[in-house]
This record gives C-alpha cells, sequence and structure tokens, in this order.
C-alpha cells in the first residue's frame, strides 16, 4: 500500500465510519490505478502523443479525401457525358449525385482544418462547430438537387415519347457501382480507425451514391427492355434516397447546434461513465453531461472522493481522471470534472454554515484561554451534510506535561463546540518535528 493510501486510512478511517461513508481501500483490483500513474507521469509525452496522432488522423483524411476527389471528377464527367448521348434521366441524374460528392469532399476538407484550429479569445470552446455547418450545407445541397432531379424527370414522364438508353449507360452504372462501394469501404476504414466522425460521414455519401446508383442501373434496364418510363422513375427514387441522406445530414446538425447528448453515440457515453466509475479513488459519479462541437465532444462531470482529502489531492484526482479520458477516447477533447466530498443529488449540502473567518474569530478568542496551549498553526476546515469537522494543529508549552495537554484540548474541544454548535467533531494534533527538502 502506498503512502497516500496509508495515511489517508489512518488519518480519517474512523470519521468515515462515523458517518456511514461507503470506503474500501484496495487500489491495486484497478487496472486503471497502474495505466493512470504510467500514461501521466510524462505530461509533455501525452500531449506529443497527442500532436502526433492529430497530424497522422489529418494526412490520413486528406489522402481518402483526395481519393474521393479523383474518383467523383472522374465518375461525374462520364455519368453526365454518357447519360447525355445515351437519353438516360437516371444516370444524368446519379452523375448529379457524384458532382454533389465534390461539394462533400470539399465542405469535410475545409471542416477538417478550421474545427481543428486552437480554442481562442472569440472561440473559447473551439472551432468544432464549423464541421457541423459543413454537414448543415451538405444536407440543405442534397435537398436541393434532389428536388432538381424530381422536376426534371417529372417533365420526362410528361414527354412523349420517353427515350430508351443505351447499352453504354448500362455499363456505365454497373462501373459506377463497383468503384463507389470500393471508396465507401476505404473511406470508412480511414474514419473509423482515425475517429474522423466528418470522414465517417463522408463516406456514407459515397454509399448513397452507391445506392442511387442501383436504382438507376434497374432503371436502365427497365427501359431497355420494353419499359422506358422505369428510367425516369429510378431518377425520382435517386431523389428520394437523396432527401432520406440530407434528412440525416440536417438532424445531426440540428441536435448538435441544441447540444443535445443524441448526438453522441451511446456506446462512447457508456465508456466514459464505466472509466469513472472504475477510477480508483472515486466513490460515484453524478450529473454526467456530454455535449458536441463538430469533431469534439465535450464532458461535464461530478465525482464524489473521500470528503477528507486535501484540495490539491482532490484535484489531482480530477486531472488525471481528465486526461484518462481525453487520451482513451479519441472524440473526447474537453473535460470538466467536479469534486463533491458527498453526492448531493437527493439531498443538497448546506449552504449556511459559518465561513473560515467566522470560525477563526472563535478560535482565536478560545485559544487564548487555554494554558499551555500557544496557537494553531492550521486550521482545516471540512464541511459535511452531518456537520463541520475541524483538524486543529496547535503548538504547545514543551514545558507542561502530556496529560496537561491532553486535558486543556478537551476543554478548548468543548468550548469551541458549545460556542459553534455546527461543529460535530473537532480532531486537535500538534507537530513533533518538521522536515522539508534542504533541512530536517
Amino acid at each position: 500500500m502506498g503512502l497516500k493510501h496509508a495515511t489517508l486510512l489512518h488519518y480519517a478511517g474512523d470519521l468515515l465510519k462515523q458517518y456511514g461513508v461507503k470506503y474500501s481501500m484496495a487500489p491495486q483490483e484497478h487496472g486503471l490505478s497502474r495505466m493512470v500513474d504510467d500514461s501521466f507521469t510524462d505530461l509533455q509525452g501525452f500531449r506529443d502523443r497527442n500532436a502526433d496522432r492529430e497530424a497522422e488522423s489529418l494526412r490520413m483524411s486528406d489522402r481518402a479525401i483526395l481519393v474521393g476527389v479523383v474518383i467523383n471528377i472522374l465518375l461525374s464527367i462520364i455519368k453526365v457525358g454518357v447519360g447525355l448521348l445515351a437519353t438516360s434521366p437516371a444516370l444524368l441524374a446519379d452523375g448529379v449525385h457524384s458532382v454533389s460528392d465534390l461539394f462533400s469532399d470539399g465542405a469535410v476538407w475545409v471542416a477538417n482544418r478550421l474545427s481543428r484550429a486552437d480554442a481562442d479569445e472569440g472561440h473559447p470552446y473551439g472551432h468544432g462547430r464549423y464541421e457541423t455547418l459543413a454537414v448543415l450545407f451538405n444536407g440543405i445541397l442534397l435537398v436541393v438537387l434532389a428536388l432538381g432531379i424530381v422536376i426534371d424527370a417529372v417533365s420526362r414522364v410528361d414527354s412523349h415519347p420517353v427515350a430508351v438508353p443505351g447499352a453504354a449507360a448500362l455499363a456505365v452504372i454497373i462501373i459506377a457501382i463497383l468503384v463507389k462501394e470500393w471508396l465507401f469501404h476505404y473511406t470508412r476504414r480511414v474514419g473509423e480507425r482515425y475517429h474522423l466522425r466528418a470522414l465517417i460521414a463522408n463516406a456514407w455519401h459515397h454509399r448513397s451514391d452507391s445506392i442511387s446508383s442501383v436504382a438507376a442501373l434497374l432503371g436502365i434496364a427497365g427501359a431497355m427492355v420494353g419499359w422506358p418510363v422505369a428510367d425516369p422513375i429510378a431518377a425520382i427514387i435517386v431523389s428520394v434516397i437523396l432527401i432520406k441522406m440530407a434528412y440525416a445530414f440536417i438532424r445531426d446538425a440540428f441536435l448538435e447546434f441544441t447540444d443535445s447528448s443524441a448526438a453522441i453515440d451511446k456506446a462512447i457515453q457508456d465508456n466514459i461513465i464505466k472509466m469513472v466509475q472504475d477510477y480508483p479513488d472515486v466513490y460515484s459519479a453524478h450529473l454526467f453531461k456530454v455535449r458536441r462541437s463538430g469533431p469534439n465532444i465535450h464532458v461535464d462531470i461530478h465525482v464524489v472522493v473521500n470528503p477528507f482529502l486535501s484540495v490539491s489531492e482532490g484535484h489531482q484526482i480530477a486531472e488525471r481522471m481528465r486526461l484518462t479520458i481525453i487520451d482513451k477516447i479519441l472524440d473526447v477533447t474537453d473535460v470538466l470534472v467536479h469534486v463533491d466530498p458527498e453526492d448531493d443529488q437527493t439531498r443538497p449540502m448546506p449552504i449556511d454554515y459559518p465561513n473560515r473567518q467566522e470560525l477563526m474569530q472563535t478560535f482565536v478568542k478560545l485559544l487564548g484561554e487555554e494554558d499551555g496551549i500557544q496557537d494553531a498553526t492550521d486550521v482545516v476546515l471540512h464541511y459535511t451534510r452531518d456537520g463541520i469537522v475541524v483538524d486543529l494543529t496547535l503548538t504547545v508549552d514543551p514545558q507542561r506535561r502530556v496529560d496537561e495537554l491532553r486535558l486543556s484540548a478537551r476543554r478548548l474541544c468543548q468550548r469551541i463546540m458549545q460556542s459553534q454548535t455546527r461543529i460535530t467533531n473537532i480532531r486537535i494534533k500538534t507537530v513533533l518535528h518538521g522536515c522539508d527538502r534542504g533541512w530536517a
């Protein structure tokens, strides 16, 4: 058992039992304990790992986007050109969809750079919402394209006779399906490997192009076997697919702009909660809040720790937990950990306790009235739900006997508790010897 845990047991164990606080000292059972100590001994190393990971993900994202741009340009030119020559509205509509993929690629490329910029005075929470704007732009763009395709398809149905597309249109659409399916799997694989949410969304945009190509294939084949109206009908089906995809984009953007927790995958939320619950020295967690800002997830959480820890140790626990969550869950970029001495959800902590200034006036007055007690060198106040616990460190007259000092300390405790009724426990101690680096 480490020094911190041993000290904690001797210092607060009895009082924890007295106040009914559930307390367990078995940090060695938590695999996370060793991981925390090892991972963040070198904070600069943690920052370097994050910077390297960020640079690699941006490089791989750019490569996937470039591959998509090249393929979409070629497919757009071929589809639109053959669609016009072969008089196939379905292939023409599918070509327009491929053009929209270029806008999607461009939006993702721009959003990747803007959203990764560091927080500044004008954007204290970062620039992640630029990616959300790109998603919203893509959604609106798809709606506009879909409506245009529907209008064009209806006008072709009304015209008689309906032109029958040639075999070239059929060959082009089959090639487009195969290429787009490969592009979907490639882009999604990169996005999932580097946790690039915008790139994963762009991959599904490629998949929507593949699905629309299948619809166009059925329409072209139907027109070639004697049902010419199947081609414009297939173009309308493509429009429906586009609108469905646009709805998903616009819905996701709406959830993010309204700070809805539904914008964040449930598995990620469950993973964060489990990490906090398994964390050493944390009794429980509550008031868990998450929100998404483009590629970034912001987390707020309250944790309950030993109420008799020092402020610095509570901060150490919170800071290590914050860095652990950021390091292990790649989408999370900011964590605010609020340390509570008790769970105050159902029974809030009283806020009408006397403050330090009021209590110190009482202590100073009563200390001067006790023989053998010279001064209080340290006063630590623990505000609990059941009252105030006071730790007093005193300097005493070294010429006095121990039994005399013990009697004076007992009288001092009684007088303090009579004067301040909100104090429920007082622990008095003295320093036999102090050591610091440089002197002993």
